[in-house]
């Protein structure tokens, strides 16, 4: 009995462990291969994070006349390729439009979230994709008589809805310091009013527009 429990024990142990010299079996906590590996936008491992703050003009058409807007904008840089922030822009210098009965003034501001995409944040030029979610308000005003310079009453006020893409190529100027030049689309919904012989609608404010961007922050 001794002698078959110790055949047991032996064959046990072979089958266990190898023979010595030929190495011990190691049994990797995760065998997933490198090829098997999922792919994400933003890579794994260390996190690293950086921020700016921005600047921004932009040019493009309000009501079939060319307007002005200004604003700032600014973001958490994760691993120098993703952007989560927020932005807000005002068109400052809307056109007098000259009415039979009432001469009007246009003012619109929005702003929202903004998601931001780095690609290859590391070269000198490189490409950013970004994409705006917010709202905005859209104001007629009538202008007192002989004064271009002073918006009186409101005569119409919408809240409305804001979705900017745009793409932008970018220079690194220093490691803090970067300029920027795009293009974007505006989509805005939520406007429908008729003042005087001017008809408002959404496209009052929608289009392509322009812009130049100086960031200033390292990442």
């Amino acid at each position: 009995m001794k002698t078959l429990s110790f055949l047991f024990a032996a064959v046990w142990t072979f089958l266990l462990f190898p023979v010595a010299g030929a190495g011990a079996v190691v049994i990797p906590a995760d065998s997933t291969t490198d090829a098997d590996q999922v792919q994400t936008l933003i890579p794994g491992g260390k996190i690293e994070s950086g921020g700016f703050g921005a600047l921004v003009l932009k040019v493009g058409e309000m009501n079939n006349k060319v307007a002005l807007g200004i604003g700032g904008r600014g973001g958490w840089v994760i691993n120098r390729t993703f952007v989560l922030g927020g932005g807000g822009y005002a068109f400052t210098d809307a056109t007098v439009f000259r009415q039979a009965d009432v001469d009007t003034s246009l003012a619109f501001s929005y702003g929202g979230l903004e998601m931001e995409y780095l690609l290859r944040s590391n070269e000198l030029v490189h490409f950013t994709f970004m994409s705006l979610f917010g709202a905005g308000a859209f104001n007629v005003f009538r202008m007192m008589p002989h004064d271009d310079d002073f918006r009186g009453t409101s005569l119409y006020t919408a809240a409305c809805f804001v979705l900017e893409p745009a793409v932008n190529i970018e220079v690194n100027i220093l490691s803090w310091l970067r300029l920027s030049a795009g293009v974007g689309y505006r989509f805005v919904t939520g406007i429908d009013a008729t003042i005087g012989n001017e008809h408002y609608t959404n496209s009052t404010v929608s289009g392509f527009y322009g812009s130049g961007t100086i960031k200033f922050g390292p990442y």
